[in-house]
């Protein structure tokens, strides 16, 4: 909120939400610290400021009194009294202005945060149906170069410029270019795919324009439109797995539930390409200069991202940095080798790791089998004398002291050959196909010899 204030004024909503948690959390972790007396006074201070600022505004020609203003804004009446008590009289007890807070807290998130969601909801929705609007007018003119186009679509994007503020992009716009049909192609051939990384002629007259637009209007977009396609690279494919599981465990019966499970796995490998092509062609813009578009994208925190989440599409955007920067090729070319060794390791993992099926026949052969090492281990100690005790070295699974001369000290978290172990689980494994598909068979374990 502090660093929000000094770019301009602040709704006095957000300033007091802000002053009631500064000052209840001075409350929890200052004792000793600081006096029941001041921090009385504290909160005192924050309930005057925050009971004047609201009803000031509201104030007319004609003087009114505070506690008609505040019915009229649906204020409790509590909260004009703590502040007559804090200016007038004695000050409130502490337990009184501390349950005051917490009440004042829950009128700001009823009555100003609470409101804000449905808001934003509703002009997502709007900036939904104006992008639609200017992909149908755009694709027209593409098809027939004699339409006017230039005059529909500017008024379409007036319209959007006037919705979204810079602050706002990240929140209200980004997810929508986002959505499958915008900046990627409802249609899975339209989109780029493993044997080409690039995108299509059309798809960049589409839509190329109107990024231009949007980066000449808001410093920041550039870099919140990449920042958004990172991040579903990486949530998307973190989400799979457990949204596909999500639907398992909800057991999703009825036709109008479909539409929910789609929204749970949306998205695809062509899907995660075409983001890695917009990357790439927004950098590739920002590089060259081409065009004086992108020029405000914050290549340094696109470098960190790709560094510190590494996988297939990121390990492609950093070698598209790494091509046209000579300087961040000398310094990024062994984090790459480490990254594309890795990569391959868990390919290698993944693809050459036999799932093993293991039968109720197995099962009860190894319970079988534990049974007679159970009865071999009694029948040695009972037989063991009381000096004498027994030496199960030869034993395969028995522990034994590791040889001083052949130990090597290793890093922490590596194995003792040098190697850093890779601990998920196969897809085989890790997917709902094995977890679910079948249901799970009880074994009776009752007839084991306790």
């Amino acid at each position: 909120v502090k660093a929000w204030s000094t770019r301009g004024k602040v709704p006095h909503a957000v300033v007091s939400t802000a002053a009631f948690v500064e000052v209840s959390l001075r409350d929890k972790f200052s004792f000793g610290k600081i006096s029941n007396h001041e921090l009385r006074l504290l909160y005192s201070m924050v309930f005057i400021r925050f009971v004047n600022g609201m009803v000031d505004p509201t104030q007319g020609s004609y003087a009114s009194s505070v506690a008609s203003l505040a019915l009229k804004l649906n204020m409790p009446l509590r909260f004009v009294e703590l502040r007559h008590a804090g200016t007038h009289e004695h000050l409130p007890s502490l337990q009184v202005l501390r349950n005051g807070c917490q009440q004042a807290l829950q009128w700001l998130n009823e009555n100003y945060w609470g409101i804000q969601r449905p808001l934003q909801s509703t002009h997502m929705n709007e900036i939904h149906s104006l992008l639609s609007k200017y992909k149908e007018l755009r694709m027209k003119f593409l098809k027939d170069s004699e339409l006017d186009d230039m005059n529909s679509t500017d008024k379409i994007v007036k319209k959007i410029l006037n919705l979204v503020s810079a602050e706002y992009v990240r929140d209200l716009l980004i997810p929508v270019l986002l959505e499958k049909g915008f900046l990627v192609p409802a249609e899975e051939k339209k989109r780029a795919s493993m044997v080409d990384q690039t995108l299509s002629k059309d798809l960049l007259d589409l839509w190329f324009t109107i990024l231009r637009k949007f980066d000449y209007e808001w410093a920041n977009f550039s870099s919140e439109l990449v920042q958004g396609m990172l991040e579903k690279l990486i949530t998307d494919e973190e989400n799979v797995n457990r949204d596909a599981n999500l639907i398992h465990l909800t057991n999703f019966s009825p036709a109008s539930d479909l539409i929910q499970q789609s929204k749970l796995i949306h998205t695809s490998s062509s899907y995660h390409l075409t983001l890695v092509a917009w990357i790439s062609h927004i950098l590739k813009l920002r590089y060259t200069g081409d065009f004086m578009v992108f020029a405000d994208l914050d290549l340094e925190n696109v470098l960190e991202f790709c560094l510190r989440k590494p996988n297939y599409y990121t390990k492609t955007i950093l070698q598209v940095m790494i091509d046209y920067d000579e300087e961040l090729k000398k310094v990024a070319t062994p984090f790459m080798n480490y990254i594309v060794k890795m990569l391959s390791f868990k390919d290698n993992f993944n693809y050459d790791k036999k799932v093993p099926k293991i039968t109720d026949d197995d099962m009860n052969r190894e319970i079988h089998e534990l049974r007679e090492e159970l009865s071999n281990i009694i029948s040695l100690k009972g037989s063991a004398e009381k000096n004498n005790p027994i030496i199960v070295s030869n034993s395969e699974s028995a522990w034994k002291i590791y040889d001083p001369e052949k130990w090597k000290a290793c890093p922490i978290g590596c194995l003792p050959n040098g190697q850093i172990p890779y601990l998920d689980l196969s897809p085989e494994l890790d997917g709902p196909s094995n977890i679910f598909s079948e249901p799970r068979k009880e074994i009776d374990l009752m007839q084991i010899d306790e």
